[in-house]
């Protein structure tokens, strides 16, 4: 499942004002430009559309890793709905290094193999280094 190109573009636009945000030290545009993250993805759910790209994004964006643990198995429910092994395997390194942040080191173990046994059927060279 592609993601529609307009809708990519907004969650994009939003992305790097969130980068520049942080970059530049102003929160409060940082948590307005989430804030906007969030309704969006929570208002195309509404319409039907579950992308693991809006959720990874929002999840990628969440600092507070209770937080962003659930995002990020949102969008591992959507990348597996479409059998996407790029999306698969980028959430479940994500998943694994969150869950070691947070000392559960035998999620985060389990998470790291499935990310490298689904890594094995992508082309994508950097994230098969990362993982």
């Amino acid at each position: 499942m592609k993601i529609p190109n307009d809708i990519y573009a907004i969650v994009l636009d939003l992305a790097t004002k969130l980068t520049d945000a942080r970059e530049a030290g102003h929160t409060k545009r940082f948590w307005e430009q989430y804030n906007q993250l969030r309704k969006f993805c929570d208002a195309q759910e509404s319409h039907g559309v579950v992308h693991p790209f809006l959720w990874e994004t929002l999840a990628d964006y969440t600092d507070d890793d209770s937080a962003a643990i659930p995002l990020y198995e949102k969008a591992l429910k959507a990348a597996q709905a479409i059998c996407d092994a790029d999306y698969l395997s980028s959430i479940q390194f994500a998943l694994a290094e969150r869950h070691q942040v947070m000392g559960n080191s035998d999620l985060a173990y389990q998470y790291a193999l499935a990310a490298n046994q689904t890594v094995k059927n992508v082309d994508d060279v950097e994230l098969r280094r990362n993982i």
